[in-house]
């Protein structure tokens, strides 16, 4: 075993231990993130790695800020336990190797290289894709650094929201998305790829849940300084959207088409009439199912950020209703209104 096999066995270790200890899994997180630099040579300063590409479907971002998604440290923990988990149920459910679609590596693949520590060749096997080209390059160092050749099928540069596969896959796992599945294309990803799956496959992130709320700003600062808790800060209106394998399939069979510009139903909820005028910015929250037990609530990384809207007036008038609606575009994410 290479060092840096060595180095990243360890550092799995504490990445999928069940209870978080902060400062354990900070300094994991930061030897993760200097492992992938070292071994990949990654050129931090070179500009074409900071170059985004936009597509009808949503914005893919560069390399650099791709691997900057490493630092967060609760994303990072999650997703890769999540990933995880969803193997081990793939390997009771299936014969060996089980066939994993990474959709949107990035230029270190974070999330599926520890796992080659965990588990076998024999047991997993990887198809990895993404549409940056510097992405495909780093990618390709790292199976070399961590000896991953068995582990990897095959390596594609392309769109994942037009990639077609000879043979469909047990776990598909996707992680191109902003908070609140604006602006990056994790939309039409998965509703591209779930179609992809074999009867009773795993898609992570297993389900993701956009929900409009009324935030109280004057309670978000008391969050902050550790005087209350999050639920406090905010006024759940209602759920707005749901990705998962079954919503992906019905986007799909309906007249949404990828690629094209095109409207989710509407979704209208009543506005409560008791609540207080503290609560007067209208937002998004985001809830990210990766695995079963393994989730990503509000503000425990950039995902789960409440997306701000608009200010309301609540003294003098309050709205009846709020129009809101999921939209497909180069610039996908949620239009909304007062009714």
């Amino acid at each position: 075993m290479n060092e840096n096999i060595r180095e990243l066995e360890e550092i799995t270790k504490v990445l999928l231990k069940s209870e978080d200890n902060f400062g354990e899994l900070k300094q994991a997180i930061d030897d993760l993130e200097q492992l992938f630099l070292s071994v990949t040579e990654f050129d931090v300063h070179n500009p074409e790695i900071r170059e985004d590409i936009h597509l009808s479907t949503g914005k893919a971002i560069g390399p650099l800020w791709a691997a900057m998604c490493v630092k967060e440290i609760l994303r990072t923990k999650r997703f890769i336990s999540g990933l995880y988990q969803g193997i081990r149920a793939a390997l009771e459910r299936f014969t060996s190797p089980i066939r994993i679609l990474y959709a949107g590596t990035g230029p270190f693949a974070t999330l599926a290289i520890p796992l080659t520590t965990v588990f076998s060749s024999e047991e997993i096997h990887f198809t990895f894709l993404d549409i940056n080209p510097k992405s495909i390059q780093y990618v390709k160092k790292i199976i070399r650094a961590f000896a991953a050749e068995e582990y990897v099928t095959q390596i594609v540069q392309g769109d994942a929201t037009e990639f077609r596969s000879d043979q469909p896959f047990h776990l598909i796992i996707t992680e191109t998305m902003q908070n609140a599945l604006q602006k990056e294309p994790q939309v039409s990803i998965t509703m591209n790829l779930v179609p992809q799956i074999v009867p009773d496959g795993i898609l992570i992130p297993q389900n993701i849940i956009v929900e409009a709320a009324l935030l109280n700003p004057k309670k978000n600062d008391e969050r902050i300084m550790g005087l209350t808790d999050s639920e406090n800060c905010y006024h759940i209106l209602g759920e707005i959207f749901e990705l998962n394998k079954n919503t992906a399939r019905q986007f799909s069979s309906s007249n949404i088409n990828i690629g094209e510009t095109s409207y989710f139903p509407e979704v209208v909820l009543a506005f409560p009439q008791d609540v207080s005028a503290g609560f007067r910015q209208l937002c998004l929250l985001t809830t990210i199912q990766v695995y079963d037990e393994v989730i990503l609530n509000h503000w425990q990384c950039s995902l789960n950020l409440p997306m701000k809207l608009m200010e309301l007036d609540l003294h003098n008038s309050k709205p009846n209703w709020l129009s809101f609606q999921y939209l497909l575009s180069a610039k996908p994410g949620f239009k909304y209104s007062i009714l």
